[in-house]
């Protein structure tokens, strides 16, 4: 029981008994027209009582908690908590009031002589009803909190597993590499060892670095901002059939490592590719800007061109990468496309999650 014991429940205990006492107090107005010290003494034994009477009732509850867990759903703990914390409640009451301070009560002022099963039958009615009606209104919010929170936890596991599910399917698609892909870029190898060595070396070079990074991680379904920009610089060198650096990858602090779902910058890229209004040249570069604002991530990948200009916000491409944020990662999650001075720029605001972070959670 004093395991449980916290100063939330004295606190409320006492505050409680307190302003209860207040009201009755301030309905025996007759108290408030004499400044006789014996007549307050009825005022004393009220807030005596009910403090006393508060406490007991108070430690029987909190032991027909640990024998009424809310699962049970069972009140006869409560209602032998509640009478026998107000019985001996009352006797406490007697004793102190009558026996160690010997505060008169308002009968023995006017000279009527009043006993033990007089004062505890009076005080004990009143005590149990006000103590029944807290102890019904405390175990009620007890047992919808109970009811609240497994409804949070049923809620929290459903939206776990469904992000695992998630997971798994986006590493199934970053894992997932086109045939035909496959098939034109070792045929445009082939061709390339037969006219031109040098670049065939070169081209394989990134087509195995596009393989590494397209694998995922098997114990991490999630990728990294990094990762994700090698896939994607890899693509357009073979894409491009030259070895350059096509994204122009900027980061502040701590971004280094940042974690990102896979599969959404090379899908961002080609829908730049497929959406310019100017035609491509081949050597297209992107500067991408990584940032943390609080737990924030924000990657920007701007274009020179009109690649992210909101017209195209309706592509399937664009859908399904917001649709994958919002099952990740809920309102917190957000893709915007939108046109600049020099071009156009589509931005990924998404919770901070380090790689670091994730393998100590």
């Amino acid at each position: 029981m004093w395991q449980v014991l916290t100063w939330k429940h004295v606190l409320y205990t006492f505050l409680l008994c307190l302003a209860w006492t207040a009201l009755e107090i301030a309905a025996q107005t007759s108290y408030f027209f004499s400044l006789n010290r014996a007549d307050w003494s009825p005022s004393l034994n009220s807030v005596l009582s009910l403090q006393i009477n508060g406490f007991m009732v108070m430690l029987a509850v909190l032991v027909a908690d640990r024998a009424s867990p809310p699962t049970s759903r069972r009140w006869w703990p409560y209602v032998i908590a509640v009478v026998l914390g107000v019985a001996l409640g009352t006797t406490v009451f007697w004793l102190v009031s009558q026996r160690l301070f010997l505060i008169p009560t308002a009968l023995q002022l006017r000279g009527v002589p009043e006993g033990f099963d007089t004062i505890v039958f009076r005080h004990s009615t009143s005590r149990l009803l006000i103590c029944s009606l807290a102890t019904y209104i405390y175990v009620s919010q007890r047992w919808g909190a109970h009811r609240l929170a497994a409804l949070r936890a049923v809620q929290l596991e459903r939206a776990q597993t469904e992000r695992r599910v998630l997971e798994s399917r986006l590493a199934a698609v970053q894992a997932r590499v086109e045939p035909q892909f496959l098939r034109d870029t070792l045929a445009q190898v082939e061709r390339l060892y037969e006219i031109d060595a040098q670049a065939a070396d070169r081209m394989l070079k990134e087509f195995t670095t596009y393989l590494r990074a397209a694998i995922p991680q098997i114990r991490d379904p999630a990728s990294t901002v990094a990762r994700e920009a090698r896939l994607t610089n890899a693509y357009l060198n073979i894409v491009g059939m030259q070895s350059k650096d096509r994204l122009l990858l900027t980061d502040g602090p701590s971004t280094g490592d940042a974690r990102m779902p896979p599969m959404v910058m090379l899908p961002l890229i080609q829908h730049a590719l497929a959406h310019r209004a100017e035609r491509a040249r081949g050597d297209e570069r992107f500067a991408i800007g990584v940032a943390t604002h609080g737990d924030r991530l924000v990657l920007t990948i701007r274009d020179e061109g009109s690649g992210f200009a909101p017209e195209g916000a309706d592509a399937p491409t664009i859908r399904d990468i917001r649709e994958r944020l919002g099952a990740l990662y809920g309102e917190r999650g957000r893709l915007i496309l939108t046109r600049t001075a020099d071009g156009s720029e589509a931005v990924i605001d998404i919770p901070f999650e380090s790689v670091a972070d994730a393998v100590h959670a």
